[in-house]
């Protein structure tokens, strides 16, 4: 597939994976970039992406996946991107800003204190780990099931199947301990629901780009239960870190895509 001028991530992406020689670590390539391109926006012009989102993007995958399972899902991140300056469909150099950030969590100050940190979640969003967790054991048996029937193709001189579905029962055991791991060490936040004056972990705050005026709801939540697409932040990301702890009435300046932009807290619910 040729691109040439302004291309979407989702043409580019195709473009990509139509390029890599097919083999068992295309599956796992696609399945990648197609979570890529949902968080990214699959309508967006690649020449949209900025690399505070690219940073952004690497800091969430790293945050609520293992360190080994996040550097092997970037890299393919990473591998696309580098491919797309090949292209010359990008400008910028977006791929030297995809790498894994170890987790503050695992600290000597958390090692000392003789145990993990504490990870500090909202009731729905325990609820929601407690869910996935369900679901994923319930996957552990059907991708056993596929390992054995594909392991019993010996025809098959490259046995892509059994590769994928290996790799796929990896990253869903190694989901498992990352929320297992999360769960023995959750607190659940108290809500009130009620107005405050101060923005909190936990809470739902409205803000107002002063440049457009626009208004927008998010709700503050630790890196474990993070999920962008559903408006909820995490503490650790550019606009979740300058929101923490501000008063309604405030203003902060924050590195987004677009470049520094100011928002006023209008409200928190926490």
């Amino acid at each position: 597939m040729e691109l040439s001028g302004t291309v979407t991530v989702l043409q580019a992406v195709g473009s990509y994976v139509s390029s890599v020689k097919a083999n068992q670590k295309l599956a796992t390539a696609q399945r990648e970039l197609n979570h890529f391109v949902h968080w990214c926006g699959p309508d967006r012009t690649l020449t949209e992406l900025k690399p505070p989102e690219i940073g952004e993007y690497a800091d969430q995958l790293g945050a609520t996946r293992t360190t080994p399972e996040a550097a092997n899902r970037l890299q393919i991140v990473k591998d696309f991107l580098s491919y797309a300056r090949k292209k010359r469909l990008i400008d910028e150099n977006l791929a030297q800003h995809v790498r894994v950030r170890k987790s503050k969590t695992i600290s000597n100050q958390g090692q000392s204190a003789g145990g993990p940190e504490p990870v500090k979640l909202t009731q729905e969003g325990l609820t929601r780990l407690q869910t996935e967790l369900g679901k994923l054991k319930a996957e552990r048996a059907p991708l056993a099931i596929q390992i054995r029937k594909a392991a019993a193709d010996k025809d098959v001189k490259e046995n892509a199947p059994l590769e994928a579905a290996r790799e796929q029962l990896g990253h869903t055991e190694a989901r498992i301990r990352t929320i297992e791991s999360n769960l023995k060490a959750a607190v659940v936040i108290d809500s009130s629901g009620q107005a405050t004056e101060r923005v909190l972990l936990g809470a739902r705050v409205s803000v107002r780009d002063v440049g457009n005026g626009r208004e927008t709801t998010y709700t503050l939540v630790s890196a474990a239960e993070a999920n962008p697409l559903e408006g909820r932040i995490s503490d650790v990301s550019p606009l979740g870190k300058a929101l923490v702890k501000r008063y309604v009435g405030e203003e902060v300046e924050v590195d987004t895509p677009r470049g520094k932009t100011r928002y006023r807290v209008l409200r928190a619910i926490s």
